[in-house]
């Protein structure tokens, strides 16, 4: 399968499902079994949604091997394993590269964030995939990553690495700009990275999306994209506004903690987070009850 087919579709940003802050690696493995009967590409393991940065290494490392075990065949599986220093990112990701992972998805660096100029990013993006064992894509993500955004300019350059081959943007900024930006010829794909701009990016030209939201509504999310294809854009675009409605009210209040309500009430192991992060307020779990009744999402 070619590197475009790979990346061509809907991914799910995995959640690790806590009990107590523990990991429970048994509800992880449910959810991969359920999810692997949708419709999705592949998933997308530590990455915000999987509350990468409360985990230990030896837990990411677990649940890669759990999410490795269970996925089914046919589903691609990036893998968060960006670090702050180029170093740390590529002893990672050599770490786990031979668990069945297709790609390494690697968030912008940050903690330094007036120094990540153009400059900065493009030579830290190389060194990395100069050394990777694996393909690499590139995270963008400000609001995480302290407003830390790569350019087009460099994304034009990074495409043409051999070894570098996407971005997930989940930046503010237009789509648009990042797919004009690869040179024609380029092995490179853009993918969206929230629902908001799923749409919008297939029509300039991406390719698919992580969403939050395919934790719990993986195919009408899959669904999008397959009206798009077929040329049903009016169709399209009210599913689109429709779940753009039920995502503004669950993770666009609530975040990580709200994807996690609403994969409770949806047959998945959602569970609480891992503080710093807080569960949701009694009131907060039932206005978002309320959304997917109403939404004739919930019996």
């Amino acid at each position: 399968m070619s590197i475009r087919e790979k990346l061509t579709g809907v991914f799910a940003p995995l959640v690790t499902p806590f009990v107590n802050q523990e990991i429970d690696y048994e509800k992880l493995k449910e959810n991969i079994q359920k999810l692997n009967s949708s419709k999705l590409k592949g998933y997308l393991c530590l990455g915000s949604n999987g509350e990468f940065r409360s985990l230990t290494d030896e837990e990411a490392i677990k649940v890669i091997k759990t999410v490795a075990k269970s996925k089914s065949k046919d589903k691609t599986l990036l893998v968060g394993t960006g670090r702050e220093s180029a170093w740390a990112t590529i002893e990672f990701t050599k770490k786990v590269a031979d668990f069945g992972v297709d790609f390494a998805s690697i968030l912008t660096p940050h903690y330094f964030a007036s120094k990540m100029t153009d400059e900065a990013l493009i030579k830290f993006y190389t060194e990395v995939a100069d050394k990777s064992p694996i393909p690499v894509t590139i995270y963008c993500i400000p609001r995480s990553a302290n407003g830390v955004l790569i350019s087009p300019r460099a994304i034009s350059v990074l495409a043409q690495h051999p070894n570098i081959v996407g971005l997930k943007d989940s930046s503010k900024e237009d789509i648009g700009n990042y797919v004009n930006a690869v040179p024609k010829g380029a092995e490179f794909y853009v993918l969206s990275g929230s629902i908001n701009k799923f749409l919008d990016g297939l029509k300039k030209g991406a390719i698919g999306g992580v969403l939050s939201m395919a934790n719990y509504l993986p195919d009408l999310c899959c669904e999008i994209q397959e009206l798009f294809n077929k040329g049903k854009y009016q169709e399209a675009e009210k599913l689109s506004n429709r779940l753009c409605k039920i995502n503004e009210k669950v993770s666009g209040n609530g975040g990580v903690a709200a994807v996690k309500v609403a994969m409770n009430f949806l047959g998945y192991y959602g569970m609480e987070p891992r503080l710093p992060l807080l569960p949701l307020k009694e009131d907060e779990i039932k206005e978002i009850k309320k959304v997917l009744k109403g939404e004739g999402l919930l019996s």
